[in-house]
């Protein structure tokens, strides 16, 4: 049987159709309503699994709109666009990876994604200047690695410290707001930052040579995207797990301030409510981004180690040559209610 592949014409609706009107949930005792959910969650990630973006490519070198690529011997491909340069379908096969690999990891509630017949995340969410770096395995087109660089969605750029400003994802979950924990906020707007979103790998690569490679892959994206940003983008931000996802970022050779004493909490309404109950605690982070001949010496140092044919010896040359740090800052005690809100 062919490769799905993701078509072109309107998004198809999927419901939960073999849920009997009236039938009462007992998720504790495993009743038919249960196990109707899980059927549904497995046809998701089975749907998710088999989509193929292997003509991606193509489409973002027809309109000229790739910001990068990368393809390697390794039978890997990365794209970097904007969102408003990918088609549509391809949006929704992306926003449907990423609510895959969040249900994989335990970080999307399944009873609300069930409950809301949902097969993907809402693209209305995703900014038309959202960047995304997607990693597929060439042959196949899958998807086995994925990041966002999200922009800020302020209509008009406004100053870090004007209360009139909308606040980012990472600011409302962990209740503080970035200009009271930086020394001087007080010439960036919210157009110079970008939030670091969703950084996966497929829980299929089970290989761990494959899996370094794809890290190598997304950091080549990152570094490419903010190259191409700069000097317009001054700092990363986002939230991530100390022993975990920290490391990418301090590859990429940034130093990472880490906000140690915050306290997360999304509505047990959010369908990504688990992802701050489950496993290794997220800390909130903010990194500068370095002067264009920084930017530049990173760019080549993760270039030439993707080059390499040992993802192994790449990853080791690349904290060789360039000195990413982590520094620890406090949040004032308790949420600020004002980026709570």
């Amino acid at each position: 049987m062919d490769t799905p592949r993701i078509a072109a014409g309107p998004a198809p609706t999927l419901r939960p159709w073999s849920v009997p009107r009236g039938l009462p949930v007992d998720e504790a005792n495993g009743t038919p309503a249960t196990r109707v959910q899980d059927r549904y969650i497995e046809d998701i990630l089975r749907l998710n699994s088999r989509l193929s973006f292997g003509r991606l490519a193509d489409e973002l070198r027809k309109n000229g709109a790739a910001l990068h690529q990368f393809d390697q011997a390794r039978g890997l491909t990365t794209l970097v666009a904007y969102s408003e340069s990918i088609p549509e379908r391809y949006l929704l096969g992306l926003a449907g990876f990423r609510l895959a690999e969040y249900l994989n990891a335990g970080f999307a509630s399944q009873k609300l994604v069930f409950d809301r017949s949902l097969f993907c995340e809402p693209i209305q969410a995703m900014h038309r200047r959202d960047i995304h770096v997607v990693t597929t395995h060439t042959g196949s087109g899958r998807i086995v690695g994925y990041v966002a660089l999200a922009h800020s969605q302020d209509t008009k750029p406004r100053l870090l410290t004007d209360p009139a400003r909308l606040l980012f994802p990472s600011e409302q979950v962990h209740g503080i707001q970035l200009q009271k924990l930086m020394d001087d906020p007080y010439t960036l707007t919210t157009h110079q930052i970008r939030e670091v979103k969703r950084l996966v790998h497929a829980h299929s690569v089970t290989d761990r040579q494959t899996h370094l490679a794809i890290t190598l892959e997304l950091l080549a994206g990152i570094s490419k995207a903010v190259q191409t940003e700069h000097p317009g983008l001054k700092l990363l931000i986002g939230d991530v797990e100390e022993h975990i996802a920290l490391r990418h970022l301090v590859l990429l050779g940034l130093t990472v301030r880490l906000v140690q004493g915050t306290n997360p909490k999304l509505s047990q309404q959010d369908v990504l409510h688990p992802r701050y109950n489950t496993g290794e605690k997220v800390l909130p982070f903010y990194a500068r981004i370095p002067d264009a001949d920084g930017v530049a010496e990173r760019v080549t140092a993760i270039e030439r180690a993707l080059a390499d044919e040992s993802p192994i010896r790449g990853l080791r040359g690349v904290m060789a040559e360039l000195s990413g740090t982590v520094q620890y800052i406090y949040a004032p005690e308790g949420r600020d209610e004002e980026a709570a809100a």
